[in-house]
């Protein structure tokens, strides 16, 4: 009976983000964080994951070598793209407001270890980072935007769309269901925290340095964390600095995101995404 009672409070909704997380001016090209937030009860193990998005050709560039998957490495797959179109023809319509010049990804992600699952999410998580895309920006005088292959909004252009896989025990899974869908909308140009600080080699292997762009008159701690929001390195830079050199060797592949942060008001000053490689 007990088990019967847990069953029937149990939720699969999930909602799904694509996060513009930093604008690298050096290179031209933008991070887009995909995330994903559990809405449910108890807890939800990610397995196969398919997306599907769209976004306008002629002002982005798709960049596959520096797109991964930001999952465990020991549980998922890499990132495999299935599919991308360029410079195709598109109308107006729907969620959709790309006259030509239509762009389209498939990729996935899927879980190797089916026998015990995927990492568990729960509702008090908030957002997932599971995948970072990297587009060159072709034209940053531009509103660029990445939207999703969804149901009832792109109907016209896709004959599939974005699935979540559930695992629930070894070899079973289900769909999960899918309540929100947040798009990117990003002008590089309005971008400020590009001028805070600048991150580089990125990405790296053994060590990252980070720049300050301005000047600041008390010490700053400097944060970097994981895909699952868990700290994984914290450090200062102190008063007057302009730049600081950071370790990273430690660090299994993958995408993270520092923040600076000023001790004495909590607020976060600047915000940047760098990529650890093999």
């Amino acid at each position: 009976m007990t088990c019967l009672t847990l069953s029937l409070l149990a939720s699969n909704d999930i909602s799904l983000r694509l996060n513009p997380s930093f604008y690298d001016e050096a290179t031209e090209t933008v991070y887009v964080d995909v995330e994903v937030r559990y809405d449910g009860r108890g807890q939800f193990r990610l397995a196969d994951q398919n997306y599907r998005l769209f976004y306008d050709s002629d002002l982005l560039q798709l960049k596959q070598d520096f797109s991964r998957s930001d999952l465990p490495q020991d549980l998922y797959s890499q990132l495999q793209f299935m599919e991308i179109l360029e410079g195709l023809e598109a109308d107006a319509v729907n969620q959709l407001s790309f006259d030509d010049q239509l762009g389209f990804i498939n990729f996935n992600i899927g879980l190797e270890d089916v026998a015990h699952g995927g990492i568990a999410i729960e509702k008090d998580d908030l957002w997932h980072r599971v995948a970072v895309l990297n587009f060159a920006v072709k034209d940053k005088d531009m509103l660029s935007e990445i939207v999703w292959s969804e149901t009832g909004k792109t109907d016209g252009y896709a004959t599939a769309f974005v699935e979540i896989m559930e695992w629930l025990a070894p070899n079973e899974t289900e769909p999960a269901t899918i309540n929100e869908y947040v798009a990117a909308s990003f002008h590089p140009e309005n971008d400020e925290e590009k001028k805070n600080i600048d991150v580089y080699p990125n990405p790296s292997r053994d060590f990252i340095k980070v720049s300050f762009l301005e000047e600041f008159d008390e010490h700053l701690s400097v944060n970097i964390y994981n895909s699952l929001g868990i700290k994984v390195i914290t450090t200062t830079a102190y008063r007057g600095a302009n730049h600081l050199n950071i370790a990273i060797t430690r660090l299994i592949p993958g995408s993270y995101n520092i923040e600076i942060v000023n001790p004495t008001s909590e607020m976060i000053v600047s915000r940047s995404t760098f990529v650890k490689i093999d």
